[in-house]
C-alpha cells in the first residue's frame, strides 16, 4: 500500500514528532515516496537476512511511528509481522514469544538493554534475532544487510493470517489475536465509505498505538486519501499543541483518555483544534464531557465525533455519531449501532443471574473477526459460538437498537449498577478531572481520580459531585503517571487496585484507600 500511494501522491507528507528509528536521515516530515522507499530497503535487507513468506516475525521496539513501516516491510515479503507494544515488559513479551513461537524477532539495541535474563530466555525460543539498527554480539545488524535483491511480491489467501496484533492485556498477560487478510481488510472498507461519504481531504491527525490493528487500518486509508498525516508518538498536551499548530488537522483520532487530557487545549487562544471537522476514537467507551469539550473547540461548522466500540478479536462493532446538538443529551453508556451488512451485536444471557434486567453479555459477529489466540486455541474457542464472540463486557440493547455498554464483566460489583456509568457522572461534574476510576477493594468500591496537571482536589466540590450517587468511599488523588494503564490507555483496574492495596501507587494526599 506504501508503493501505490506514493506512486499516486508522492510529494504529501508525514508529520512526526520524532524522527524515524529506522531512517532519522528522513527528518520529521518525510514524504509519502521516502517512505515507500523506506519500506522496499527494510523488506530488502529483511529478505537478505533470511525472512520468507508465510514467517511470523515478532516485533518488539522502542515507541517511534516507523513500527507501522516495519511492519509493512515484514508484510510486503508476504510474512506475518506479530506487533507488541514497546510499553510490554519482557517478562511479559517473552511470555507471548513463547505461545507465539516465531520464526524471527525483531528489536532494537535499547530494548535489548533492557532485556536482562529475559533476553537468554528469548533466544531459546527464537531461532533468529535481527536488530533495526546498531549491533550487539549473536545478533543479526539489519544495517549490515544487502539492499541489492527486492523480494517478489507474495499474494495471501484471504483467510490466511496477515497481521498478528495483542489485546490490550488489562486483566494479565495480552492474548495474540491472529487476523486473516479479508478480516483485516473490514476496517479498511468501513473507514473508507466514511471518508467518501465526508468527502474528507484534509490532514489526519493519529496518536494512537502504533501496533494495533486499528491504526493499520487507519493508515491504509490514509494513504488511500493521499492526506497528510501526523503521527504523533508523544500524547503531552504541548507537544500535540505544537504539532496541531503546524499542520491544521482536518480529522483527529486519539485513545478516549488522551482526548480527556487534551481539553485544556479547547481553550488555547492559538486555537490548535479550530479546524478538525472530525473527530474520532475506538478502543474503548469514552466520556461525554469530553466529546462537548472537543466539538466546542472547532470553529468548523458542522464538526462531528465519530465513536467506534469493539475489541482486537472483533474489529469495530458499532459507531456513534455525536454533533453539537446531539451531544447535549447523550448517555455515555451507548456505543450506538452495529454497521449494515459487516457486524451484528446481541445480548446474550448471564447464565443463573436473574436480575429483572434486559442486562448480559455483548456478542458480536463481524467478518473481521479474529481467527484464533495464538498459543491458546482452547481460550478462543471458549469465547466463541459459531459466529458469535463474547466481548465479555455487560450491556443491553435499547428500544432503538441502539447498544448501551454498562461494565466489564470481572468489574461488576453490586454496590454500583454501572461503575462506568458513576465515572462519567464524576466526570461531567468535575472539569478539574482528568480520570476517575472505580475500583473494587476489600473494604468496598474505591473512586480513584486525577486531576489536571495533579492540582489539589476540590473536596467540597467531589462531595457534590457524588451526592446523587450510592454512598461512595472518599476518593484517593493520585498522579496520572501512576496510574497503571495499557499502550491504548485503558487502565489496568487489576493491577491499580492491588497497587493501592499494598501501598506500591503513591497517593497525593492523606486519604488511604479502604482495605
Amino acid at each position: 500500500m506504501t508503493q501505490q500511494a506514493a506512486l499516486r501522491h508522492p510529494a504529501s507528507l508525514f508529520y512526526l514528532d520524532k524522527p524515524f528509528d529506522l531512517a532519522p536521515e528522513l527528518g520529521m516530515r518525510p514524504t509519502y515516496a521516502q517512505v515507500a522507499d523506506l519500506v522496499e530497503d527494510i523488506a530488502a535487507r529483511l529478505y537478505a537476512s533470511g525472512v520468507r513468506p508465510g514467517d511470523v516475525v515478532g516485533v518488539y521496539k522502542s515507541h517511534n511511528a516507523d513500527l507501522l513501516f516495519l511492519a509493512c516491510a515484514v508484510a510486503r515479503i508476504g510474512a506475518v509481522p506479530a506487533m507488541l507494544a514497546p510499553f510490554l515488559e519482557w517478562e511479559t513479551v517473552v511470555t507471548m514469544m513463547d505461545r507465539l513461537r516465531p520464526a524471527h524477532f525483531v528489536t532494537d539495541l535499547t530494548k535489548i538493554g533492557e532485556s536482562g535474563e529475559h533476553g537468554e530466555r528469548l533466544r531459546a525460543l527464537v531461532p533468529s534475532t535481527m536488530l533495526v539498527r546498531g549491533r550487539a554480539a549473536g545478533l543479526t545488524a539489519l544495517e549490515d544487510a544487502a539492499t541489492d535483491q527486492r523480494p517478489p511480491y507474495h499474494e495471501i489467501p484471504g483467510d490466511d493470517p496477515a497481521l498478528i496484533t495483542h489485546t490490550s492485556g488489562t486483566t494479565g498477560v495480552p492474548k495474540m489475536v491472529a487476523a486473516a487478510r479479508r478480516g483485516t481488510q473490514l476496517p479498511i472498507n468501513m473507514q473508507a465509505r466514511m471518508a467518501r461519504w465526508l468527502r474528507f481531504d484534509e490532514t489526519y491527525a493519529m496518536c494512537i498505538s502504533f501496533v494495533h490493528s486499528r491504526t493499520f487500518a487507519a493508515l491504509a486509508t490514509a494513504l488511500e486519501l493521499g492526506i497528510g498525516i501526523a503521527a504523533l508518538t508523544d500524547a503531552d498536551v504541548d507537544n500535540v499543541r505544537k504539532i496541531f499548530l503546524e499542520c491544521k488537522p482536518g480529522g483527529v483520532e486519539a485513545h478516549p483518555n488522551m482526548y480527556t487530557h487534551w481539553e485544556e487545549l479547547a481553550d488555547d487562544p492559538d486555537g490548535p483544534l479550530e479546524n478538525v471537522r472530525v473527530f474520532m476514537s475506538t478502543f474503548d467507551a469514552i466520556h461525554p464531557r469530553s466529546i462537548r469539550v472537543m466539538l466546542g473547540a472547532s470553529k468548523r461548522r458542522w464538526p462531528i465525533y465519530l465513536q467506534s466500540y469493539g475489541q482486537t478479536e472483533t474489529g469495530p462493532v458499532t459507531m456513534r455519531l455525536y454533533t453539537r446538538r446531539n451531544i447535549r443529551r447523550a448517555d455515555g453508556r451507548c456505543v450506538g449501532h452495529p454497521f449494515p451488512g459487516m457486524t451484528k451485536a446481541r445480548i446474550r444471557p448471564r447464565p443463573g443471574i436473574d436480575d429483572g434486567t434486559r442486562h448480559g453479555f455483548i456478542e458480536a459477529t463481524s467478518t473481521g473477526l479474529g481467527i484464533t489466540y495464538v498459543g491458546q486455541q482452547e481460550l478462543y474457542d471458549e469465547r466463541r459460538d459459531g459466529t458469535w464472540w463474547n466481548l465479555q463486557d455487560i450491556g443491553y440493547r435499547s428500544r432503538w437498537g441502539c447498544l448501551h455498554l454498562l461494565d466489564r464483566e470481572f468489574d461488576q460489583t453490586p454496590e454500583l449498577d454501572s461503575l462506568l456509568s458513576a465515572e462519567d457522572t464524576v466526570l461531567d461534574r468535575l472539569a478539574a478531572l482528568t480520570e476517575a476510576v472505580f475500583v473494587t477493594l476489600p473494604g468496598g468500591v474505591q473512586p480513584v481520580v486525577c486531576t489536571r496537571r495533579d492540582e489539589p482536589l476540590d473536596r467540597e466540590a467531589w462531595a457534590a459531585a457524588v451526592a446523587t450517587l450510592p454512598k461512595v468511599a472518599n476518593p484517593v488523588h493520585i498522579a496520572w503517571k501512576h496510574m497503571p494503564h495499557t499502550a491504548t490507555w485503558k487502565v489496568k483496574r487489576n493491577v491499580l487496585a492491588a497497587g493501592l492495596a499494598d501501598g506500591t501507587i503513591p497517593v497525593l494526599d492523606t486519604v488511604r484507600p479502604l482495605t
